[in-house]
């Protein structure tokens, strides 16, 4: 039986974002003030201006992204969409690889070196409901996913885990119910 979910994840808006926004807005009007304050630049204040509206819109709408994970079969895979307009594959990881799976804590991975960390949660830091996926994968060495799924995913991941990563990950829960 093949296995096919998939499940898109928006990231929340924090401080660093409202900051990136703030910094836009003052670069581009000292930008326009200096065009305008120097005469030699005046003369392209219209394509200067077209310039810095372009540069504000890209860089602003570059904060707007989500993650989709998707499980195929033993494949989980997880995509970096940014504000609809382009997808950056983050990571495509075989689930027979895994050695841990868990709920997240922070203090359990402190003082333990991966060659890849990805936090592709809803937020940067930890939540209650993110888990986290470790092992050595074969293309990226030993590797640390911390992310945020729904049952969906969590019922899609569990067949093809090891029994006693399963087991570790879900303790007392019957097969197919996360």
């Amino acid at each position: 039986m093949d296995i096919f979910s998939e499940q898109i994840i928006k990231r929340k808006f924090c401080a660093k974002d409202a900051l990136i926004i703030t910094a836009s807005v003052i670069v581009a009007v000292i930008i326009l003030l200096l065009t305008l304050a120097i005469p030699l630049l005046s003369m392209f204040a219209i394509l200067i201006l077209a310039g810095v509206c372009f540069a504000f819109y890209y860089m602003v709408t570059s904060i707007d992204w989500e993650f989709e994970y998707s499980i195929t079969n033993h494949d989980f895979t997880c995509d970096k969409i940014i504000h609809r307009r382009k997808r950056k594959r983050q990571f495509s990881v075989d689930l027979h690889e895994t050695e841990e799976m868990g709920k997240y804590e922070e203090q359990k991975f402190t003082g333990r070196n991966f060659d890849a960390v990805y936090q592709v949660g809803k937020t940067a830091k930890g939540t209650a409901d993110n888990w986290y996926i470790s092992g050595h994968f074969e293309k990226y060495g030993r590797m640390l996913i911390i992310f945020s799924p729904d049952d969906r995913i969590l019922n899609a991941i569990r067949p093809s885990l090891k029994r006693s990563v399963s087991n570790a990950a879900f303790p007392h829960v019957p097969q197919g119910k996360c």
